[in-house]
């Protein structure tokens, strides 16, 4: 496609500093949109004091680097407008929920932008998103009264700035039907289905040479609602077999990482946070990845498709969007440890049931999650609504 349409992504980080699934797929598809000719910015923090407030170009696309937020983010959010009145873009996207919706939401509106927004996890749809993400994480219990009620109070500012942004949206777009019902019932939003992309991996092991690693791993932050405890504990319980165990991932409470970690089983490797290309490169040598991600979290894992590109089975505790895994053969949802042994037992153990798996795996993934995919599917939406790409 050739145009010069400008498109501006505005988020808290660049994944080549810090960053998570969204900040991975927001990447991933700016990377696409330059590729297709189109003029591609990317406005987020950084931790370099050196890099703050200037552009840098990383795959054909723009960084404008900010000064990183406090606690209070609140406090600094008007510093998006520069950039964005600096640059100004025809299309602002935004990957993410956070009190930046109403900074953005107003920029648009004022400017006759189009302000498309992407869900993220299944906790967005909630109004009380910042409340609900805090009351998760704290209690009177760890911290003193004084605090509670100062972040407390923090997290509904969090949340007002963001709400009154969600009502300047022009196209939202949502990665399950959770997210979509939910969305609609809190914010009266319809919403198109985001593709979650990936690059399809330039070489790979075969089927048997995957099911001869004998290599089981996890890969999330160490966040509560990832659940590390399970797969520690499955480790534990499966001490008598010949497979290893790897977690990638970490937590910046490190007290909170060496209590889970007190006692680890031998037979279990953790590699501690990792940049994202080195995470990937562990899904190239795994035999089985496991989700121990609540119901109530992830949207859509970016580790479900690096998986599945890798001919990878997956075993997920409990977490199934809109039950692809079950329906399509890519491994098995299953409800707790005993179930998730005797699955990991049949897979690992008959060659022509792993083949099955990781045949269907792959040609799920390639099928539908290829970054080409995803970035057709989003510009679709985007003509079908009458807005012109060139």
């Amino acid at each position: 496609m050739n145009t010069s349409k400008k498109v501006a992504f505005v988020m808290p980080w660049h994944i080549s500093e810090r960053g998570g699934g969204a900040e991975v797929q927001a990447n991933y598809l700016a990377i696409e949109l330059a590729n297709r000719g189109f003029d591609v910015y990317y406005i987020c923090q950084t931790n370099h004091a050196n890099k703050i407030n200037s552009f840098e170009i990383i795959n054909s696309v723009n960084i404008y680097w900010l000064k990183p937020s406090g606690r209070f983010a609140w406090l600094d959010q008007n510093k998006y407008y520069k950039p964005l009145n600096a640059i100004k873009p025809e299309i602002v996207i935004q990957r993410m929920s956070s009190n930046i919706n109403y900074v953005i939401g107003n920029y648009c509106k004022r400017n006759n932008v189009i302000y498309n927004w992407v869900c993220t996890d299944n906790l967005n749809p909630y109004k009380n998103f910042h409340v609900k993400k805090f009351k998760d994480r704290f209690s009177l219990k760890n911290i003193s009264l004084l605090k509670y009620v100062i972040f407390l109070l923090n997290a509904k500012v969090m949340d007002y700035y963001r709400n009154v942004g969600m009502t300047r949206i022009n196209y939202g777009f949502s990665q399950n039907e959770i997210q979509k019902k939910g969305i609609k019932s809190s914010f009266g939003i319809n919403t198109y289905q985001m593709i979650t992309g990936h690059p399809m991996p330039l070489d790979g092991f075969s089927s048997k040479e995957r099911f001869s690693f004998k290599t089981v791993l996890w890969c999330a932050n160490f966040g509560a609602h990832k659940r590390p405890e399970l797969f520690i504990e499955l480790a534990r319980r499966m001490q008598h077999t010949a497979l290893n165990f790897i977690m990638v991932g970490g937590h910046n409470n490190k007290a909170y990482v060496e209590h889970l970690l007190i006692g680890k089983p031998p037979n279990l490797y953790c590699t501690g946070q990792l940049p994202f290309e080195k995470a990937l490169s562990y899904f190239d040598n795994s035999s089985v990845f496991i989700n121990t991600s609540s119901p109530e979290g992830d949207g859509f894992p970016n580790t479900f498709v690096q998986a599945w590109l890798r001919k990878t089975p997956i075993i997920t505790f409990g977490f199934d969007p809109d039950a692809i895994i079950e329906q399509n053969q890519l491994g098995f949802n299953v409800t707790s440890l005993d179930e998730a042994i005797n699955k990991m037992t049949i897979i690992l153990s008959d060659y022509e049931v792993y083949k099955s798996i990781s045949d269907n795996a792959y040609t799920y993934g390639s099928k539908n999650h290829s970054i080409k995919i995803m970035a057709d599917n989003f510009l679709k939406v985007i003509e079908n609504e009458g807005i012109a790409l060139s």
